[in-house]
């Protein structure tokens, strides 16, 4: 009796290094935890049989009632921990690594294993008839299921789900008009983190029956839609062209698949066009669609076409100070008085070419073409270097872009060449014109110079600093200033 009282005793104490385990050990150690609980259970299985007992058979009766319900009590917690120790086998040794990602098939199947360790230490250690058992749980069964039919639902819903994959965490999907980030999909309901940072819980049902969108499949192509509504006075021709151009100046768009632009539908007051094109990443879907319709805007005031509320009736005159509007989008030039503008307004030049013909290179055999700056009006220029014997895209210019801010201000100029990948139209403005408004306020010459040391590597304002020079802000300053000095003449 004091033999078998001692191993009931050190069964319990298993017990407790076993809670011990599964209290202290954290996420962080689960396998470790696994393991050390593995070896508990080893160790309970050898103090039940070395007393005499068996988990597949109710303990012996003696005189001690409490003795004979720690026995039972020690078999029944025998099956639990046997069907803990199956789960965890099945998630770390035999199931695939994507199941432990998926929590409904795990609950699922960890419910089944209990289930069966459950009915099995009823049958064998308290040796309960389970056919009455499972005709009555039948029973009980139809009732739950009548309560709680809408959980059900949703868990049945979470199986078709799991079962045909339309997305995995971490996508980013839209659930009808809710959009987010799956942060977690569990039995009853699928977790999306929204743009705003809200949590938003769908219940599966609804996101079975719902249009699901999946924006990272497929995973190298993610669409991009923008839609414009045009005047119906304007001829489409003009229009699609003007986008189609927009499209081939974004950089960050694909080439393959082609972008494309057509006409949506005409409505009583307006034409709807539509533009659809494709970026590598999701996370630059939304630059790129802010970037569309940046350029589609500047492409179709560039041919004369306004995007204004069409309430408002079309007067005409975009044109005639279009090229007034592209020198006052210069911003090396926002110093410059109206009297000034003016001034290099009636310097401008216009200059066509066509695709493929190189409008700026450094190393211009032509000095006064060298030391101008050039201001698209029309078309998409691809400006190039070459860098390690590999030619690289700086980047594209689009209408109300420039290129050549240091050429025209101190004569320093970057190892680039901008090639007209369309039909190309430019206001070219000589560095001789700039000379007397410089000469009358030196001081808008250093304010110029300030402008390209902060933005000499932003809005096409390339410049090559000679190795010799200071790499600082203090001496790139300096050395701009010292060749706009030179080049324009001014007294030190």
């Amino acid at each position: 009796m004091s033999h078998l009282l001692g191993n009931v005793s050190g069964g319990f104490s298993v017990l407790l290094l076993d809670f011990l385990a599964w209290r202290l050990m954290g996420p962080a150690l689960a396998r470790l935890r696994s393991l050390f609980r593995a070896i508990l259970f080893l160790a309970l299985t050898f103090v039940l049989f070395s007393s005499g007992m068996s988990p597949l058979s109710p303990p012996e009766v003696t005189e001690g009632k409490l003795h004979h319900l720690f026995a039972q009590g020690l078999e029944l917690v025998w099956w639990l921990q046997g069907a803990q120790l199956v789960t965890v086998l099945l998630d770390f040794a035999i199931l695939p690594a994507w199941w432990r990602r998926e929590r409904l098939f795990r609950d699922l199947l960890r419910a089944l294993v209990f289930l069966a360790a459950a009915l099995a230490s009823i049958a064998y250690v308290l040796e309960l008839p389970i056919r009455g058992l499972l005709a009555t749980s039948g029973a009980v069964a139809i009732i739950l299921g009548l309560a709680i039919q809408s959980t059900l639902n949703d868990v049945f819903s979470g199986l078709v789900l799991n079962a045909t994959e339309p997305f995995k965490l971490g996508d980013w999907i839209a659930i009808d008009d809710v959009e987010g980030q799956v942060a977690e999909t569990n039995w009853r309901a699928t977790s999306l983190l929204t743009g705003q940072g809200n949590l938003v819980v769908v219940p599966n049902s609804v996101a079975a029956k719902a249009k699901i969108v999946n924006h990272n499949e497929p995973s190298q192509i993610h669409g991009i839609n923008v839609t414009l509504e045009i005047s119906p006075e304007i001829r489409p021709a003009r229009v699609l062209e003007a986008l189609e151009r927009a499209a081939s100046s974004a950089s960050d768009i694909l080439a393959i698949p082609k972008p494309t632009v057509n006409v949506r539908k005409a409505k009583t007051d307006s034409i709807e066009y539509e533009i659809v094109c494709y970026v590598d990443a999701l996370g630059k879907k939304a630059t790129a669609r802010n970037a569309l319709f940046d350029l589609s805007h500047r492409h179709l005031a560039s041919v004369g076409i306004d995007l204004r509320p069409l309430s408002v009736r079309y007067m005409g005159g975009v044109m005639s100070d279009h090229r007034a509007r592209l020198l006052r989008g210069v911003a090396m030039f926002r110093q410059l008085d109206d009297a000034e503008f003016e001034v290099l307004d009636q310097a401008l030049v216009r200059k066509e070419f066509e695709s493929g013909d190189v409008i700026y290179a450094l190393h211009e055999q032509d000095q006064a073409s060298a030391q101008a700056l050039y201001i698209i009006a029309s078309g998409v220029v691809r400006v190039t270097s070459v860098q390690q014997k590999a030619e690289i895209e700086l980047r594209r210019l689009a209408p109300g872009d420039a290129i050549g801010h240091s050429a025209i201000l101190s004569g320093a100029g970057y190892p680039s060449v901008a090639t007209a990948l369309t039909a190309v139209v430019v206001y070219c403005l000589d560095r001789s014109n700039l000379t007397p408004v410089i000469q009358r306020r030196p001081e808008l010459g250093r304010q110029m110079c300030r402008w390209l040391v902060d933005n000499h590597r932003t809005d096409g304002a390339f410049v090559a600093v000679p190795a010799n020079q200071p790499s600082t802000e203090a001496g790139m300053f300096g050395w701009l200033k010292e060749g706009m000095h030179r080049l324009h003449d001014l007294v030190v």
